[in-house]
């Protein structure tokens, strides 16, 4: 989407465009990925059922390339060394909603066995982290759009509409234009 195709949609919702940079996506990838009691560490242990692994998220790299945002990670274990673990999330279209959706590979990328392991995890707390980074940049307001950039991801957001008010507002638009709801027949008993 345009700069100005997602400026006229955020305004057309009286809302804003919100931007942020592959540095802030970073840094909040990083702080989800280390939880609340190792913020701003260099690395994190994760330990699941017996197995463990290193995180070095201060090497954490964040990536946009076309409509596809890319997070890599070094990893480093026991068994296999030091390793890249990576997942991407491609955007939908760049015109309205679809924009809002994203697909992800069925596996993270990168050493398979790594991937396999803690893949859907490392790609599960990336994805919940951008969730909120979007909830945070909205203030209480929908987003309507995502457009990905060279560096840096642009939100369009627009004021939330009550889902009673829209439906009162279509009802009165249906009276005001003369149509009234289909006759439903009853069932014969």
């Amino acid at each position: 989407m345009s700069d100005s195709a997602l400026s006229a949609s955020a305004a057309a919702g009286q809302g804003a465009v919100g931007r942020v940079s592959t540095a802030v996506l970073a840094s909040s990838f990083r702080d989800a990925l280390t939880g609340p009691k190792h913020v701003g560490s260099p690395e994190v242990v994760w330990t699941d059922g017996g197995s463990q692994i290193v995180l070095h998220v201060g090497k954490l790299q964040v990536r946009t390339v076309d409509s596809t945002v890319v997070v890599a990670v070094d990893t480093e274990s026991e068994e296999f060394g030091v390793a890249p673990l990576m997942t991407r999330f491609v955007f939908g279209a760049e015109r309205g909603p679809a924009s809002l959706v994203a697909a992800t590979d069925a596996r993270a990328l990168g050493h398979p066995q790594v991937a396999a392991r803690w893949g859907e995890l490392f790609r599960d707390v990336v994805w919940a982290a951008f969730a909120r980074l979007v909830e945070v940049v909205g203030d209480g307001r929908t987003p309507v759009a995502i457009r990905v950039g060279s560096d840096q991801l642009e939100i369009a957001f627009e004021k939330p509409v009550s889902v009673v008010s829209l439906a009162t507002t279509h009802l009165q638009d249906r009276v005001a234009r003369g149509l009234r709801p289909a006759l439903r027949e009853r069932p014969h008993t």
